[in-house]
C-alpha cells in the first residue's frame, strides 16, 4: 500500500506542474493540456489492454464445453 501511496502523491506532484507548463507554452491556451491528457490516457490505456491479454487463450479453448449465445 506504500507504494501504491507514493505513486498518488507523486502524479499529484507532477500532473499540476505538468499542465501548468504545457498551458504556459501553448501561449496560455487548454489545447495543448487538453491533448496531453488525452493522449497520455489513450496510451495509458492501450499499454494496459495489450498487458492484460498476455499469456491468455481464447475463451473456447479454455471452455471448449460452453456453448456460446450467438453463432
Amino acid at each position: 500500500m506504500g507504494v501504491v501511496n507514493l505513486g498518488k502523491q507523486v502524479a499529484g506532484f507532477i500532473a499540476p506542474l505538468t499542465i501548468g507548463f504545457v498551458i504556459d507554452a501553448f501561449d496560455d491556451s487548454l489545447n495543448g493540456a487538453v491533448w496531453l491528457l488525452v493522449r497520455s490516457f489513450g496510451v495509458i490505456c492501450f499499454i494496459a489492454f495489450m498487458a492484460s491479454k498476455l499469456g491468455k487463450e481464447n475463451f473456447m479453448t479454455e471452455n471448449p464445453r460452453t456453448i456460446p449465445a450467438v453463432k
